[in-house]
Protein backbone atom coordinates (compact mmCIF):
# COMPACT_ATOMS: atom_id res chain seq x y z
CA UNK A 1 0.00 0.00 0.00
CA UNK A 2 1.40 3.53 -0.61
CA UNK A 3 2.14 6.20 1.74
CA UNK A 4 -1.19 7.78 0.52
CA UNK A 5 -3.09 4.99 0.92
CA UNK A 6 -1.94 4.19 4.48
CA UNK A 7 -2.55 7.54 5.79
CA UNK A 8 -5.96 6.98 4.77
CA UNK A 9 -6.02 3.78 6.62
CA UNK A 10 -5.15 5.39 9.97
CA UNK A 11 -8.10 7.89 9.42
CA UNK A 12 -10.82 5.51 8.36
CA UNK A 13 -9.27 3.58 11.34
CA UNK A 14 -10.26 6.61 13.63
CA UNK A 15 -14.04 6.53 12.25
CA UNK A 16 -14.55 2.95 12.81
CA UNK A 17 -13.26 3.50 16.44
CA UNK A 18 -15.68 6.16 16.54
CA UNK A 19 -18.43 4.19 15.24
CA UNK A 20 -17.86 1.34 17.58
CA UNK A 21 -17.91 3.36 20.62
CA UNK A 22 -21.36 5.07 19.81
CA UNK A 23 -22.91 1.88 18.87
CA UNK A 24 -23.26 -1.55 20.30
CA UNK A 25 -22.07 -4.60 18.65
CA UNK A 26 -24.66 -7.08 17.17
CA UNK A 27 -25.31 -9.77 18.74
CA UNK A 28 -23.02 -12.75 18.39
CA UNK A 29 -25.60 -14.75 17.66
CA UNK A 30 -26.58 -12.96 14.44
CA UNK A 31 -25.43 -14.72 11.34
CA UNK A 32 -23.52 -13.37 8.67
CA UNK A 33 -25.49 -10.95 5.88
CA UNK A 34 -24.16 -12.81 3.12
CA UNK A 35 -22.64 -9.73 1.30
CA UNK A 36 -19.92 -10.66 -1.45
CA UNK A 37 -16.78 -9.54 -0.17
CA UNK A 38 -15.44 -5.60 -1.12
CA UNK A 39 -12.96 -5.76 -3.40
CA UNK A 40 -9.98 -3.33 -4.26
CA UNK A 41 -8.87 -2.09 -7.65
CA UNK A 42 -5.77 -4.28 -8.93
CA UNK A 43 -1.99 -3.03 -8.56
CA UNK A 44 -0.90 -3.40 -12.51
CA UNK A 45 1.77 -0.58 -12.73
CA UNK A 46 0.74 -0.25 -16.33
CA UNK A 47 -1.38 2.70 -18.11
CA UNK A 48 -4.68 2.17 -17.40
CA UNK A 49 -7.71 2.02 -19.93
CA UNK A 50 -8.46 5.69 -20.83
CA UNK A 51 -12.47 6.67 -21.96
CA UNK A 52 -12.18 9.79 -23.83
CA UNK A 53 -14.84 12.27 -24.10
CA UNK A 54 -15.15 14.10 -27.20
CA UNK A 55 -18.00 16.33 -25.91
CA UNK A 56 -16.29 17.44 -22.79
CA UNK A 57 -12.81 17.03 -24.01
CA UNK A 58 -11.36 15.30 -21.47
CA UNK A 59 -9.84 12.05 -21.19
CA UNK A 60 -10.57 9.96 -18.19
CA UNK A 61 -8.45 6.63 -16.59
CA UNK A 62 -10.44 3.48 -15.33
CA UNK A 63 -9.14 0.72 -13.96
CA UNK A 64 -10.71 -2.85 -14.91
CA UNK A 65 -12.17 -1.00 -18.05
CA UNK A 66 -14.30 -2.98 -19.52
CA UNK A 67 -16.99 -3.44 -16.22
CA UNK A 68 -17.38 0.34 -16.34
CA UNK A 69 -20.68 1.51 -17.43
CA UNK A 70 -20.88 5.06 -18.96
CA UNK A 71 -23.05 7.93 -19.78
CA UNK A 72 -21.27 10.45 -21.96
CA UNK A 73 -24.89 11.80 -23.43
CA UNK A 74 -27.96 11.79 -21.07
CA UNK A 75 -26.69 14.93 -18.45
CA UNK A 76 -23.52 17.66 -18.97
CA UNK A 77 -21.71 15.95 -16.99
CA UNK A 78 -19.79 12.12 -17.66
CA UNK A 79 -20.68 9.60 -15.35
CA UNK A 80 -19.51 5.88 -15.15
CA UNK A 81 -20.26 3.26 -13.06
CA UNK A 82 -18.18 -0.14 -11.83
CA UNK A 83 -21.02 -2.42 -10.04
CA UNK A 84 -17.82 -4.90 -8.72
CA UNK A 85 -16.42 -1.71 -6.32
CA UNK A 86 -19.71 0.13 -5.80
CA UNK A 87 -18.07 3.20 -7.58
CA UNK A 88 -19.02 6.08 -9.45
CA UNK A 89 -16.93 9.03 -11.43
CA UNK A 90 -18.10 12.65 -12.39
CA UNK A 91 -16.35 14.67 -14.41
CA UNK A 92 -17.13 17.93 -16.05
CA UNK A 93 -15.55 20.67 -17.84
CA UNK A 94 -17.43 23.56 -17.39
CA UNK A 95 -17.05 27.12 -19.18
CA UNK A 96 -17.86 30.48 -16.80
CA UNK A 97 -18.55 33.77 -17.70
CA UNK A 98 -15.76 35.28 -15.68
CA UNK A 99 -12.25 34.00 -14.68
CA UNK A 100 -12.37 31.42 -12.25
CA UNK A 101 -10.02 29.77 -9.81
CA UNK A 102 -11.29 27.06 -7.40
CA UNK A 103 -13.28 28.71 -5.18
CA UNK A 104 -15.80 29.89 -7.90
CA UNK A 105 -15.03 26.56 -9.35
CA UNK A 106 -16.39 24.71 -5.93
CA UNK A 107 -19.58 26.76 -6.04
CA UNK A 108 -20.68 26.03 -9.62
CA UNK A 109 -20.08 22.25 -8.36
CA UNK A 110 -22.22 22.29 -5.31
CA UNK A 111 -24.97 25.16 -6.90
CA UNK A 112 -25.61 22.03 -9.50
CA UNK A 113 -25.37 19.15 -7.01
CA UNK A 114 -22.59 17.65 -8.01
CA UNK A 115 -20.78 16.89 -4.62
CA UNK A 116 -22.80 15.42 -1.71
CA UNK A 117 -24.38 18.37 0.28
CA UNK A 118 -23.85 16.66 3.37
CA UNK A 119 -21.58 16.43 6.76
CA UNK A 120 -18.58 14.16 6.41
CA UNK A 121 -15.07 13.37 8.08
CA UNK A 122 -12.20 15.08 5.68
CA UNK A 123 -8.96 13.07 5.51
CA UNK A 124 -7.29 15.49 2.90
CA UNK A 125 -8.03 18.86 1.91
CA UNK A 126 -5.37 20.29 -0.09
CA UNK A 127 -5.00 22.96 -3.10
CA UNK A 128 -2.28 21.78 -6.47
CA UNK A 129 -1.89 23.29 -9.70
CA UNK A 130 -3.43 19.84 -11.90
CA UNK A 131 -3.71 19.40 -15.65
CA UNK A 132 -0.60 21.86 -16.10
CA UNK A 133 -2.46 25.37 -15.02
CA UNK A 134 -5.33 24.74 -13.29
CA UNK A 135 -5.82 26.28 -9.79
CA UNK A 136 -7.44 23.42 -7.93
CA UNK A 137 -8.73 22.19 -4.83
CA UNK A 138 -9.23 18.24 -4.14
CA UNK A 139 -10.57 17.19 -1.23
CA UNK A 140 -10.80 12.96 0.30
CA UNK A 141 -13.92 12.33 2.60
CA UNK A 142 -15.77 9.77 4.02
CA UNK A 143 -19.81 9.92 4.60
CA UNK A 144 -19.53 7.77 8.10
CA UNK A 145 -22.04 4.79 8.31
CA UNK A 146 -24.21 5.03 11.44
CA UNK A 147 -22.15 2.51 12.67
CA UNK A 148 -19.81 -0.37 12.47
CA UNK A 149 -22.08 -2.33 10.23
CA UNK A 150 -23.33 0.36 8.06
CA UNK A 151 -22.22 1.13 4.50
CA UNK A 152 -19.19 3.57 4.88
CA UNK A 153 -18.88 6.23 1.44
CA UNK A 154 -15.98 7.87 0.43
CA UNK A 155 -14.97 10.90 -1.84
CA UNK A 156 -12.09 12.01 -3.82
CA UNK A 157 -13.40 15.85 -4.59
CA UNK A 158 -11.63 18.15 -7.23
CA UNK A 159 -12.32 22.02 -7.88
CA UNK A 160 -9.94 23.37 -10.63
CA UNK A 161 -10.43 26.18 -12.52
CA UNK A 162 -7.99 28.09 -15.05
CA UNK A 163 -9.21 31.13 -17.01
CA UNK A 164 -12.76 30.85 -17.77
CA UNK A 165 -13.11 27.25 -17.48
CA UNK A 166 -14.09 24.59 -14.85
CA UNK A 167 -12.67 21.01 -14.32
CA UNK A 168 -15.10 19.32 -11.81
CA UNK A 169 -14.48 15.54 -10.30
CA UNK A 170 -15.88 13.38 -8.13
CA UNK A 171 -14.95 9.63 -7.58
CA UNK A 172 -17.32 7.87 -4.94
CA UNK A 173 -17.45 4.65 -3.43
CA UNK A 174 -19.02 2.76 -1.11
CA UNK A 175 -17.92 -0.48 1.55
CA UNK A 176 -20.38 -2.51 3.52
CA UNK A 177 -19.05 -1.60 6.32
CA UNK A 178 -15.83 -0.26 8.97
CA UNK A 179 -14.49 -4.43 8.57
CA UNK A 180 -13.77 -2.92 5.23
CA UNK A 181 -12.18 0.37 5.96
CA UNK A 182 -8.52 -1.14 4.40
CA UNK A 183 -10.33 -1.40 0.81
CA UNK A 184 -12.01 2.12 1.25
CA UNK A 185 -8.74 3.34 1.87
CA UNK A 186 -7.18 1.86 -0.66
CA UNK A 187 -9.86 2.93 -3.60
CA UNK A 188 -9.48 5.97 -2.56
CA UNK A 189 -5.59 6.34 -2.54
CA UNK A 190 -6.00 4.41 -6.07
CA UNK A 191 -8.62 7.07 -7.09
CA UNK A 192 -6.92 10.27 -6.24
CA UNK A 193 -3.41 9.01 -7.65
CA UNK A 194 -4.38 7.04 -10.49
CA UNK A 195 -8.19 8.16 -11.72
CA UNK A 196 -7.88 12.00 -11.04
CA UNK A 197 -4.37 11.71 -11.05
CA UNK A 198 -4.27 10.80 -14.69
CA UNK A 199 -6.84 13.17 -16.49
CA UNK A 200 -5.90 14.64 -19.48
CA UNK A 201 -7.84 17.40 -21.64
CA UNK A 202 -7.48 17.49 -24.95
CA UNK A 203 -5.04 20.15 -26.82
CA UNK A 204 -5.95 21.47 -29.79
CA UNK A 205 -4.56 19.72 -32.82
CA UNK A 206 -3.13 16.86 -31.38
CA UNK A 207 -6.48 14.59 -30.58
CA UNK A 208 -6.29 12.81 -33.93
CA UNK A 209 -2.35 11.81 -32.69
CA UNK A 210 -2.54 9.92 -29.80
CA UNK A 211 -2.86 6.25 -28.84
CA UNK A 212 -6.40 4.92 -29.55
CA UNK A 213 -8.97 5.78 -26.33
CA UNK A 214 -11.90 3.63 -24.86
CA UNK A 215 -14.98 4.34 -26.81
CA UNK A 216 -18.26 4.20 -24.44
CA UNK A 217 -19.11 0.59 -24.94
CA UNK A 218 -17.49 -1.48 -24.86
CA UNK A 219 -14.44 -0.73 -22.81
CA UNK A 220 -11.13 -2.34 -23.64
CA UNK A 221 -8.14 -3.16 -21.39
CA UNK A 222 -4.60 -2.50 -22.42
CA UNK A 223 -2.62 -5.06 -24.41
CA UNK A 224 -1.05 -7.56 -22.04
CA UNK A 225 2.99 -7.26 -20.76
CA UNK A 226 5.20 -8.98 -23.07
CA UNK A 227 5.80 -12.71 -22.09
CA UNK A 228 9.18 -13.23 -19.83
CA UNK A 229 12.06 -15.35 -20.95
Amino acid sequence: MTGAGRALLGLLAGLALAACAATPPPPATQKASGRSPAVAFGDDPRPLPRYHSRRLGLSVPLPDGPTWRIDDHTRPELIATHAPTQSRVMALVAHADELVGRAQCEAIARARKLVPAGPMQTLEDAVDVTLENYDTRIVVAVEPGAGPGSPIVGHVMAFGGFLRKCVLFDFSTRVDGASDEAILSSRLAFARARILGGLKLDVLGQVAREAPVMSEAPLVPPPPAPARP
